[in-house]
């Protein structure tokens, strides 16, 4: 019988803890319901769209959790617009697959899809001449022009460009 007794009062001292706690939560509830009253306020006005969602007054977009992607342009659940274009980059490329199944079909080659061109790799920097070698392109572009008068008046550039198309 002692040990009944003991247990009605251990069931007597958590039930009073238990009700300090119930009452602050009680309280802590009640903060949250006031300070979430305003955005409350502008769901409860009925100004979602078709997705589910509503924006503050503040401008922030709040979405129901049962809220569905189908708004663009407007407040949706996060993640909507990478979802739209992931779809349309499927049905690219689903496309493109049935164009080139057609083509096949018809006996026609259809190159696949062109992949965006790389950029050449820049053309090395033009090394510096040491005095020696300046000395000798010095002489080699006498040599030739003595043997071709006509190229005289040209520049440098040019010569080079016109020797590399005789190669």
């Amino acid at each position: 019988m002692t040990a009944a007794r003991s247990r009605g009062s251990d069931r007597g001292v958590k039930a009073r803890r238990w009700k300090g706690c119930r009452r602050d939560l009680a309280a802590l509830a009640a903060g949250a319901i006031i300070a979430l009253a305003p955005v409350w306020k502008v769901a409860a006005d009925g100004n979602r769209n078709a997705c589910g969602c509503y924006r503050s007054e503040s401008g922030s977009c709040y979405c129901d959790k049962k809220a569905k992607c189908g708004c663009p342009g407007e407040c949706e659940p996060k993640g909507c617009e990478e979802k739209r274009e992931k779809e349309i980059e499927k049905e690219i490329q689903s496309e493109t697959k049935r164009a080139e199944e057609s083509a096949r079909r018809q006996g026609g080659q259809v190159a696949p899809a062109e992949t965006p061109a790389k950029k050449p790799p820049p053309p090395p920097s033009a090394r510096k001449l040491t005095a020696k070698q300046l000395a000798e392109l010095n002489h080699l572009l006498k040599l030739y022009v003595e043997s071709h008068p006509e190229a005289a008046g040209k520049t440098t550039e040019a010569l080079l460009r016109e020797l590399g198309e005789g190669r």
